[in-house]
C-alpha cells in the first residue's frame, strides 16, 4: 500500500485544473510579496452595465421660501409635540392608577384588587384625553 496521500485536483474553471497538496499547505497570512507573479483571469464586465440609470427627471426641485420652510417647521414641530403629549399623558395616567391602587391595597389590605382596578382606570382615561385631544386637532 502506497502511504502517501495523492494531491487532491481542484476546478477553478472550464478548462483549468490546479493541484492541491494538503500536506504543503501553509495556513500562514498572505503578505503582498504571495500574490505577485500569480496572475488571475477575471471576466471583464461591460462599463454599461455598471451604470446607475437615473430613472428621475433632471429638473431642479423648486427652492421654498423662507416663509413656507418656517411653516413646514412648525407643522412638524407640532406634530412632534402632539406625540410627545400622548405618550407622556398615558404614563402619567397608568402611574396615577397603579401608585393610587397601590397605596389603597396597602391601607385598605384589600389584596391587589385596587391596585389592578384603578390601573385599568387609568389606561381608560390616558385613551379618552388623547381621543378628546385628536378630535381637536382634527376639528
Amino acid at each position: 500500500m502506497n502511504t502517501e496521500k495523492e494531491p487532491k485536483v481542484l476546478d477553478i474553471g472550464e478548462s483549468q485544473a490546479v493541484k492541491f497538496n494538503v500536506e504543503e499547505f501553509d495556513p500562514k497570512p498572505l503578505e503582498p510579496e504571495d500574490l505577485e507573479g500569480d496572475v488571475i483571469p477575471i471576466r471583464s464586465v461591460p462599463k454599461e452595465s455598471l451604470k446607475i440609470k437615473d430613472t428621475k427627471s433632471k429638473s431642479p426641485k423648486p427652492e421654498k421660501s423662507p416663509d413656507q420652510q418656517i411653516s413646514a417647521l412648525r407643522s412638524a414641530m407640532t406634530a412632534f409635540s402632539l406625540v410627545g403629549q400622548i405618550g407622556l399623558i398615558m404614563f402619567v395616567s397608568v402611574a396615577i392608577g397603579l401608585i393610587g391602587g397601590m397605596y389603597l391595597d396597602r391601607w385598605l389590605g384589600t389584596g391587589h384588587l385596587l391596585m389592578i382596578i384603578l390601573t385599568l382606570l387609568g389606561v381608560a382615561s390616558g385613551f379618552r384625553t388623547v381621543y378628546i385631544m385628536v378630535k381637536k386637532l382634527i376639528n
